[in-house]
């Protein structure tokens, strides 16, 4: 006979009991590698300690990957796959030069590379699918020539307050900006090239079909990219393809309102001898052999061709119109924009801490003759509001006017543009210099992405400031993300931008708004552009619409 246990004792025992099997129950949980079903198939994902309700899933493929006959053509869906997929390391990234960036943004000198390259990653703070978070999607900048959705690193960071993060590759170069009269000739639309872009908007269109499944709202997306990132958004929101695939955009030092691209047909003419190079017996290379040509022949002949045109174009399709053009007449995409650029944008090009060296005008003579290579007639009057006096001067007011006119000129203008269209812009001017190595080059080109991901370069020298920038970034940035409105309590209020007001918020170690620094300086680069688009052909429209307002002119 079995002795007789209390009643008490024996809810004792039970209690223990169940305490026991909920905690291996939660042990298990916590260890077990997150899953679920997206269009293509299972995944499997990576527990993160930092999102305990959510995770990370890397290397996802978003289309069939553009390797053999699929080089240079329209992304195509990703195949069905059986089984799971384990998604827990970044996919390589898509055919670049080695990147003197690398070192100080990620700690190293290199990183996996190869053709088959569009991957994303996704980081989200609640895996359920009716969690109905607001989705960021990020598109790297590098030029179009370099970059990855590895870095910056800032899935992690942001997805800790509440966001769902996707990061992309697309592909680059040689690769994704190809146009040739062979390429239009077998398409049947009749054009190549921007096939990066074109990747964007397959990614996009992956996000609108599946971030559901990851906690995310398909009705609160949010692009965001810096530099070549933020001018690729630029052409987005100027493509009718991109409608209805994402609802507001951030851009960072980049943007297309004050370029004028080459058409597909003028690229084609650029491009076509390079065919000619590759070819045998003095005949060309067909498309069929560049097609079986190793990725790194193509990238490597490509760096050494100085004719090559690898960049956006205006095609028809894509792009039905100079992105310019399509600002002016008010027939962009009709949503909110938060768009800034840094002080001193172009100091850390010609620095050695990236592996720059400098090729900009050191003398008098100099500058003047590349102002008169530039800007033509207008050259004295960007003189004039440039103007320096002695050789020694020449370096410093040229990295001014070189950051101004490609930079803070064209932010000011998009958000002028978005507000003439009744849209609610925000207009930053990032001033924050560093410490060590980085004083001299003063709040310099993607130094916002350290505070925005909060992980600091190599080199860099930390201050107590670091922090304060930092949570005053991130804050604004995810405010804006979750409503189109970066307004959040404890930072100071950030007014929309109006042209008769023309005020910004001065993002450096304090935050404050006011009249755009720079605008006094602006005038002679607006008179610029609309020379450039007076002599458009076939679009005459865009200099008879309404007027700009004045602060812009």
């Amino acid at each position: 006979m079995e002795p007789m246990v209390p009643e008490h004792a024996r809810a004792l025992q039970c209690l223990a009991l169940n305490t026991i099997l909920t905690l291996a129950i939660a042990a298990h949980a916590q260890h077990a590698a997150p899953a679920l079903a997206i269009d293509a198939g299972r995944i499997e994902g990576v527990a993160l300690p930092t999102l305990p309700q959510g995770a990370a899933f890397l290397g996802i493929p978003y289309a069939a990957q553009p390797v053999g006959d699929l080089r240079w053509r329209p992304p195509q869906p990703a195949p069905a796959w059986s089984g799971v997929l384990h998604a827990k390391a970044y996919g390589p990234a898509c055919p670049q030069a080695p990147s003197g960036w690398l070192p100080e943004m990620l700690g190293k000198t290199s990183m996996a590379t190869d053709e088959a390259c569009l991957y994303l990653n996704v980081w989200t703070p609640h895996l359920a699918p009716n969690a109905k978070l607001p989705v960021l999607v990020w598109i790297h900048g590098g030029g179009n020539v370099e970059g990855s959705g590895e870095w910056p690193p800032l899935g992690e960071t942001l997805a800790r307050r509440g966001i769902v993060v996707v990061s992309i590759n697309y592909r680059l170069g040689i690769f994704g900006f190809y146009a040739t009269p062979q390429l239009s000739a077998e398409s049947a639309e009749h054009r190549s090239g921007n096939y990066g872009q074109l990747d964007q908007l397959a990614a996009l269109d992956w996000v609108q079909k599946n971030i559901a499944r990851f906690g995310g709202d398909i009705h609160q997306v949010t692009v965001a990219g810096q530099s070549s990132g933020a001018l690729d958004i630029c052409n987005l929101i100027a493509s009718p393809l991109a409608a209805g695939l994402f609802q507001r955009a951030i851009l960072e030092s980049g943007v297309c309102v004050d370029s004028i691209f080459p058409t597909s047909r003028e690229i084609e003419v650029a491009n076509a001898p390079f065919a000619d190079h590759l070819g045998t017996n003095n005949q060309p290379a067909s498309l069929a052999q560049l097609r079986t040509l190793p990725a790194q022949q193509l990238l490597d002949d490509a760096a050494h061709d100085d004719a090559l045109d690898l960049e956006p174009a205006v095609d028809g399709h894509f792009l039905r119109e100079q992105p310019a053009a399509t600002f002016v007449l008010g027939r962009q995409l009709p949503i909110p924009i938060l768009a800034g650029s840094t002080e001193n944008e172009v100091s850390i090009f010609a620095s050695p801490i990236v592996g720059g060296s400098s090729h900009r005008p050191q003398t008098l003579a100099a500058y003047h003759q590349f102002l008169d290579k530039k800007f033509g007639p207008l050259a004295p009057q960007v003189f004039a509001a440039y103007p320096a006096m002695t050789d020694a001067e020449v370096p410093r007011v040229f990295n001014t006017m070189f950051s101004d006119f490609d930079f803070g000129f064209s932010a000011r203008l998009l958000a002028a543009e978005t507000a003439r269209i009744h849209q609610p812009a925000y207009l930053y001017h990032f001033t924050y210099a560093g410490r060590g190595p980085f004083a001299a080059l003063g709040a310099f080109h993607a130094e916002e992405l350290m505070f925005l991901s909060q992980r600091y370069w190599t080199s860099w020298v930390k201050t107590p400031d670091d922090a304060r920038v930092s949570n005053a970034l991130i804050g604004y940035w995810v405010h804006f993300i979750q409503t189109g409105n970066p307004n959040t309590a404890g930072l100071p209020r950030w007014p929309t931008y109006q042209p008769h007001q023309d005020l910004a918020q001065i993002l450096g170690r304090s935050v404050t708004t006011a009249p755009d620094p720079r605008a006094a300086r602006f005038p002679p680069f607006q008179q610029y552009l609309d020379v450039r688009l007076e002599h458009l052909p076939n679009h005459g429209a865009a200099t008879s619409a309404p007027a700009r307002p004045a602060s812009s002119q």
